[in-house]
C-alpha cells in the first residue's frame, strides 16, 4: 500500500456516509430503450489519459481523495490500454475539459491551465494562474469561445479565446461579494445555452452567474445546502440543475428562473456516501451518480419530481468522475484503483469493459468524453504528470 496523502477537499469525501441504500452490487431488470444499442459494435474508443501528479498539501479538486491505490479486482476482465502518445503538461494535471472543436484544457496543481489541440499536442498555450492556487475545475462554454477555470482560492477566471494565449482573464468571479474566502471551487457547470454559469463551493453554497456578457458577469443568486456542495450538472434542456453534496444526496433544482432557483418537490436522489460525480444523458432521461464508496448509480429522472434508481454497481476505491458519450449510450467512469470502466450496455452495469495501465502510475482523477462528432474520444486525468493517448 502506498503512503496516503490527504487534502481538505478529500476530507469531505471521507465524512461518515449515510446508511447504505445499496447492496454491494445491485441491478434492476429493465428492457433496453427503443433504438438504443446494447453494445458498441465494431467501434474503437480512443482514450486520452492525462496523468497529473499531486504535491503534498495541494488540491486536485474534490475528487482527489486518498492517493493510495487499491488493488484492482477485475482480473482477466481488465485489459491494458494501448498507449499511442505520451506528452507532458509540465505540472500535476488536476482535471481536463473538451471544447466543441476538440480543444482540450488541462488544469494543473501549479495554478496554470494548458490549452491544446488533442490531436496536435505539440502546439499548446499556457494560461497563467497567478496566486490563485491549484486549478480545481475547467469547463468550456458550449460554443467554446470562453474557458472557465475554478481555483482553490475560491475564484473563477474566464478566458476569452484561450487558444490564442491571452495574458489576462476577461473576468474574475468571486464566491463572495465581501472579498472574504468563500471556499474552494468544487465544480463548474455551464447551462446548455451558455448564458448561466453555476459554481459549487466547498462551504455549501452554489453561486449562479449570468455570463451572457462574459466580460461583465452578473451574480444572480447564491443558494446553499446543509452540507458542502461537491458536484453540479445541468440537464440538456438547461431547466434543471442537479446538485450533489457530501451528505450523499443529489437535489434537483428548478432553474428556469436562475435568479430564483427552487428545489423540486420530491426531486431527490439518495446514495450512501459523498457524491463525487454527476452527469446527465443526452436524452434527458438518465442521471448518473458516483460516490466516494465506488458506487455508480443510474437514476431515471424523466419525471424530476420522482427520480427512480434503475441500475447500480460498486467498485474498489471511489468513483472520481463519470461521463456519457455524446449520443448518451456509453458511460465511462474513472476510479481510484487506476482503472477506467466503460459500460456499453447501460442495462447491465455488472459487466463493464475495464481499461488498465500496465504499470502502477497512480490513481485516476477525472474522465470526460469529447463533444461533437468525436464521440469516442475520452480524456482522463491521473497522478503521474504525463499525458497519454490510449487506443482501446
Amino acid at each position: 500500500m502506498h503512503p496516503q496523502r490527504y487534502t481538505h477537499l478529500a476530507a469531505l469525501a471521507a465524512q461518515p456516509p449515510r446508511p447504505d441504500a445499496d447492496a454491494a452490487t445491485w441491478r434492476a431488470d429493465r428492457s433496453a430503450g427503443p433504438g438504443k444499442p446494447s453494445r458498441l459494435r465494431a467501434r474503437t474508443v480512443s482514450v486520452l489519459v492525462l496523468l497529473g501528479g499531486l504535491t503534498a498539501g495541494t488540491t486536485a479538486g474534490f475528487w482527489a481523495g486518498w492517493t493510495s491505490r487499491p488493488d484492482t479486482p477485475y482480473g482477466e476482465s481488465a485489459a491494458p490500454a494501448q498507449v499511442e502518445q505520451v506528452f507532458d503538461v509540465g505540472s500535476a494535471a488536476t482535471g481536463a475539459a473538451f471544447g466543441p472543436d476538440g480543444t482540450l484544457a488541462v488544469g494543473t496543481a501549479s495554478g496554470s491551465v494548458t490549452v491544446l489541440d488533442a490531436h496536435r499536442p505539440e502546439s499548446r498555450t499556457q494560461l497563467p494562474g497567478g496566486d490563485s492556487g491549484p486549478i480545481t475545475r475547467t469547463v468550456f462554454s458550449p460554443e467554446g469561445g470562453v474557458l472557465a477555470a475554478g481555483s482553490e482560492d475560491g475564484t473563477v477566471r474566464l478566458w476569452d479565446r484561450p487558444t490564442r494565449g491571452p495574458e489576462h482573464p476577461i473576468a474574475v468571479l468571486p464566491m463572495r461579494e465581501d472579498g472574504e474566502y468563500g471556499g474552494a471551487v468544487n465544480d463548474l457547470a455551464y447551462s446548455p445555452d451558455g448564458r448561466i454559469l453555476a459554481v459549487a463551493s466547498s462551504t455549501s453554497t452554489v453561486r449562479i452567474w449570468d455570463v451572457s456578457d462574459p466580460e461583465n458577469p452578473e451574480p444572480l443568486a447564491t443558494p446553499s445546502r446543509d452540507h458542502a456542495v461537491t458536484r453540479l450538472a445541468f440537464s440538456p434542456r438547461g431547466t434543471i440543475l442537479a446538485v450533489g453534496s457530501t451528505d450523499g444526496t443529489v437535489q434537483l433544482w428548478d432553474i428556469k428562473e436562475p435568479d430564483d432557483p427552487r428545489i423540486i418537490e420530491g426531486g431527490r436522489a439518495v446514495t450512501d456516501a459523498s457524491v463525487t460525480a454527476l452527469t446527465f444523458s443526452a436524452d434527458r432521461k438518465s442521471l448518473a451518480v458516483g460516490n466516494s464508496r465506488g458506487s455508480v448509480q443510474l437514476w431515471d429522472v424523466s419525471d424530476p419530481r420522482s427520480p427512480r434508481k434503475v441500475n447500480a454497481a460498486r467498485a474498489v476505491g471511489y468513483t472520481n468522475e463519470l461521463s456519457f458519450n455524446a449520443p448518451g449510450y456509453v458511460l465511462a467512469a474513472s476510479n481510484s484503483d487506476g482503472t477506467v470502466r466503460l459500460w456499453e450496455d447501460l442495462d447491465d452495469l455488472m459487466n463493464p469493459r475495464v481499461l488498465t495501465r500496465e504499470t502502477d502510475q497512480g490513481e485516476l482523477s477525472s474522465v470526460a468524453f469529447a463533444t461533437g462528432d468525436d464521440e469516442n474520444t475520452l480524456v482522463v486525468t491521473g497522478t503521474d504528470g504525463s499525458v497519454q493517448l490510449w487506443k482501446a
